[in-house]
């Protein structure tokens, strides 16, 4: 039959668990392939479509960049950077104004000059005593500033 395409089928299962507040979801497939890539993109897209990109400029060039892709917001020279793996960008917000449209499940605030992404973070690192190192996955790092060590430690449920 010319025009006709057969769709894959995917295998949807659904468990109820109380232990997950948020939806967890795996994919089990033998390959990667173009059809995975597209649903995790779908997936990815739906969990981030109540969160806008944010437009930050790399000189006259406006950039959308997408919350995932971030991976700390700080103040540098007066100016807001937004740090991602592709580079620093400026955002023409206030550190405020921008923290308002970020994922407050994703974003926190470690210093009064800065946010971090908790998904782009490796580890944090509380050997010094008052303080907390942070690593992110791409290699840079940064500092807790002390009053918000406490704030830290009760999100990651430390105390």
């Amino acid at each position: 039959m010319k025009g006709f395409h057969m769709r894959r089928t995917i295998d949807i299962d659904v468990q109820i668990d109380a232990r997950y507040s948020d939806p967890k979801v795996i994919i089990k497939t033998d390959r990667m392939t173009p059809e995975v890539e597209s649903l995790i993109s779908a997936i990815e897209n739906f969990i981030d479509s109540d969160y806008p990109p944010v437009s930050a400029f790399d000189g006259d060039r406006m950039m959308l960049i997408s919350q995932r892709e971030i991976i700390r917001v700080f103040l540098e020279n007066r100016k807001l950077v937004v740090h991602t793996v592709q580079g620093d960008f400026v955002v023409r917000k206030s550190l405020s104004e921008l923290e308002l449209l970020l994922n407050h499940n994703r974003f926190l605030r470690i210093s009064r000059s800065e946010v971090i992404n908790l998904y782009q973070v490796s580890s944090f690192d509380f050997s010094l005593s008052g303080t907390i190192h942070v690593y992110f996955d791409d290699g840079s790092h940064t500092w807790v500033s002390r009053r918000y060590v406490r704030s830290i430690q009760e999100t990651l449920g430390l105390i």
